[in-house]
């Protein structure tokens, strides 16, 4: 089997290790958050059917303060990634590293051709014919970001992946008003329910238009339709209380700075024990989680 091949297929043969709040995937944990999504559910007369996608058009647009004409909404990020290489018409894709792994798979499945590129060697690619970037700011894996509107001039489209940018917005550009410019988001990232799979694009009339015509018939869950709209508000206190966290412990251990929604530590510790955590570039990346339930209370 093709190895990008056995990215989208995991083998489910494999021993899964439990842990009853794992922070090794990046998504962080909120306490008071998850309690308010359970007691939605609780106390609705929710139905198993098919979801209302304009409430969680209305609720997205509301919130971010984005005209509906300008957002598409899909099952997750990696929906949104995957309609936007398919919509737009380019010979190449530059890929900045460190990068979320699916888009070089994305490329492989859409037949377009790609190349991974560090960040001081974009203004060596501006000016390609035909050429787009993609870049995740802030980053997933190093947890830097970057001002990058400048290099939408360079190429045919600018894709910026900001699904960690509510946690850092100094760089982000959504609401910018750039032809060519094409920004993923993910309520995933900023809220922390990855399960309720909801991510969304902002981008120009025309290519919105585009990226549309490849949507599913379904692109999100009936339960996004019923937690969506009552809980998208509570996104900055959420981040709030997980920028709390990440203060406190990048000042009790030895960390590299990062600007996403997860902790570098640079040793392993009691909580990446506790709590899960990824080894990637040296450090060990654990999500964030608030501070009650970090002390276990």
């Amino acid at each position: 089997m093709n190895k990008y091949l056995e990215i989208c297929r995991p083998d489910w043969t494999k021993e899964k290790i439990s842990k009853e709040i794992d922070l090794s995937k990046n998504v962080h944990h909120d306490k008071i958050l998850n309690e308010k999504i359970k007691e939605i559910i609780y106390r609705s007369n929710f139905i198993l059917n098919y979801a209302n996608d304009f409430k969680v058009y209305e609720a997205i647009s509301k919130y971010y303060d984005v005209n509906l004409e300008n957002l598409a909404i899909g099952f997750g990020a990696t929906d949104m990634i995957d309609r936007t290489l398919r919509a737009i018409q380019i010979k190449k894709l530059f890929i900045v590293k460190p990068s979320f792994m699916m888009v070089d798979v994305y490329c492989k499945m859409n037949n377009l051709d790609y190349e991974f590129i560090d960040f001081k060697e974009i203004n060596s690619k501006c000016n390609l014919k035909d050429s787009g970037i993609y870049i995740v700011n802030p980053n997933g894996i190093n947890g830097e970001a970057y001002e990058i509107k400048k290099y939408s001039r360079g190429f045919k489209y600018l894709i910026v992946d900001e699904v960690y940018s509510d946690f850092y917005s100094k760089y982000s550009l959504l609401n910018e008003e750039l032809k060519n410019l094409i920004v993923i988001k993910s309520l995933s990232k900023s809220l922390g329910f990855a399960g309720l799979r909801v991510g969304f694009c902002y981008s120009s009339k025309e290519i919105i238009k585009q990226i549309q015509t490849l949507r599913m018939s379904q692109i999100t869950t009936s339960l996004a339709t019923l937690v969506v709209p009552k809980i998208i508000n509570m996104t900055n206190e959420v981040i709030l209380r997980m920028q709390l966290t990440k203060k406190i412990l990048e000042k009790k251990f030895k960390c590299k700075n990062s600007y996403a929604n997860y902790v570098l530590f640079k040793d392993n510790n009691k909580y990446t024990e506790k709590f899960g955590c990824k080894k990637i570039e040296g450090y060990y990346r654990m999500a964030l989680i608030d501070m009650e339930s970090l002390n276990g209370k």
